[in-house]
């Protein structure tokens, strides 16, 4: 029997069947919620500083006026819009309490709310193809996808550009008039804070624009074109506001990547890190997983589409960070659900009446959480899962403590900073310093007397700084006495941008 591209058999949205689909989308939904929250809450886990020094810790500052300013934000590159909205969310904390205990979950709650969105769209339309039991299946895999699981949650600029993404793809498609018309509305206004959040992303985004017109380019592209004008009115706004004109952090941040190339002064890799990076962590799962997604690429073209324009754009950048192409990874998990579904149509068409039709969707899920378990549980996700951990249940403890005058940072040669948790996980309102050597440490050390060391002080401050408590290789040392005012360290700026700063107006 020939295998032809068609679902066993038409969903038919019979009455009384759509009570039990909600209910069913609802709990895929909280189950990605939950497992979302894990690697943030739970175990966390922070993959890279700017999740806290572009987003959160910036926000700090608006509502707690303590925070460290990174370069980006001291030259103005970055947008304050993803830090104007966490700060509306620490804002609404406060509601119950102050401090981490209380925006940290908050905000990884509405962050990992945002991130199953995804689920709600593989569950969607794999219903319109293949009925309830198609639908289940596709939304659980993506609920449990191990990258979407790992990310998902994080305030990072390219994980929320992926989740908002894929909503739009999914808002392009027609649909009788007039909701198609709110629809391009909404799908354009997600494209242009998609766009205001990660430049890099104009290509796909430019792509997925094209596709949602060309059937009809008169009646669709006003829609979607007053959609995207009002979110990106929004972001000009917030840099004349925050910056002084329209647009300055996109201006800026072509300029100093475009003739500065400051990107590749944090690291270059080759072309095909991505690649590279993708194997190792699904390792033998690559392979079935690819076939599943040109599977459902059948189904949805432009999701492979758009995730090939991301995949080829960041990988023709020098410097490259497997965060980087999240939204891609989002789309192509997505394709892998339908592939799935297909995969469990077929069977069931093939070997109708050889068993339950529900076994060919629990054989495909039990495998889908085969292959997600091997990923999670192996090397390179257990190395991501591990990033920062101990620093953060070092400064989860130190927030904790009474009394302090000032925090020291020790270790990492003067990049103690990074991996500190920032104000945002400290939260204490004491200046902090984080000297690069004993010179500096002697210097420093009277400004603070609680000090999170990543390796042993320099020689007699064991002494002056004795442990109280360590989490792995973390150790926190509290000397007693008071704080004598000491000038703050000041935050690092790449060399080739000090002369771009000066001639620059802020």
């Amino acid at each position: 029997m020939a295998l032809e591209f068609q679902a066993a058999s038409p969903f038919v949205r019979a009455k009384g069947e759509r009570r039990p689909a909600e209910w069913i989308l609802g709990g895929l939904v909280a189950l990605a919620i939950m497992l979302r929250l894990v690697p943030v809450l739970v175990s966390p886990s922070v993959v890279w500083g700017d999740e806290i020094f572009q987003s959160t810790e910036q926000a700090h500052r608006l509502v707690y006026g303590t925070g460290l300013v990174p370069w980006e934000f001291e030259l103005g590159i970055r947008s304050w819009l993803l830090p104007g909205a966490l700060a509306a969310l620490m804002e609404a904390a406060r509601i119950f309490g102050d401090g981490p205990d209380y925006y940290l979950p908050l905000i990884a709650v509405v962050f990992a709310a945002i991130a199953a969105i995804p689920v709600y769209c593989a569950f969607r339309w794999c219903e319109r193809w293949f009925g309830l039991s198609g639908a289940v299946l596709g939304g659980f895999i993506v609920a449990i996808s191990p990258e979407l699981v790992y990310f998902g949650a994080r305030t990072l600029a390219e994980v929320l550009a992926g989740h908002l993404l894929i909503l739009a793809i999914y808002l392009i498609e027609p649909v009788p008039e007039p909701a198609e018309r709110r629809r391009l509305v909404a799908a354009g206004v997600l494209l242009g804070l998609i766009l205001a959040l990660r430049l890099q992303l104009a290509p796909a985004l430019a792509l997925v624009g094209l596709w949602a017109i060309w059937r009809a380019p008169r009646a669709r592209f006003w829609p979607l074109a007053s959609g995207c004008a009002m979110s990106l009115g929004l972001a000009g706004l917030i840099d004349m506001l925050t910056l002084g004109y329209p647009f300055a952090s996109l201006w800026r941040y072509l300029d100093i990547n475009l003739f500065e190339n400051v990107s590749s002064l944090f690291g270059t890799l080759p072309w095909n890190y991505y690649l590279r990076f993708e194997v190792a962590l699904w390792q033998g799962g690559l392979l079935p997983l690819a076939v599943l997604v040109l599977i459902g690429a059948m189904r949805q073209p432009l999701l492979f589409a758009t995730a090939a324009i991301i995949i080829a754009c960041h990988s023709a950048i020098p410097h490259k960070e497997a965060r980087f192409i999240y939204p891609a990874i989002v789309l192509l998990a997505a394709l892998a659900a339908i592939g799935f579904a297909q995969v469990a149509a077929w069977a069931e068409a093939r070997y109708r009446g050889r068993g339950a039709s529900i076994a060919y969707p629990a054989l495909c899920a039990a495998y889908g959480c085969f292959l997600a378990y091997l990923a999670w549980t192996g090397e390179t996700m257990e190395a991501l899962r591990g990033l920062m951990h101990q620093d953060l249940l070092a400064a989860r403890y130190v927030e904790h403590m009474p009394g302090i005058c000032g925090i020291g940072l020790y270790g990492r040669e003067g990049h103690d900073w990074v991996e500190s948790g920032g104000y945002t996980h400290l939260q204490q309102p004491v200046p902090i310093y984080w000297p690069k050597n004993a010179h500096e440490f002697a210097a420093t050390d009277a400004g603070f007397d609680v000090l999170i060391s990543s390796a042993p002080p320099p020689e007699g401050m064991v002494q002056k700084f004795p442990y109280e408590k360590c989490f792995g290789s973390i150790c926190i040392g509290r000397r007693s006495g008071s704080c004598a005012a000491v000038p703050p360290i000041s935050m690092p700026i790449p060399d080739p941008l000090r002369d771009w700063a000066a001639e620059r107006p802020r």
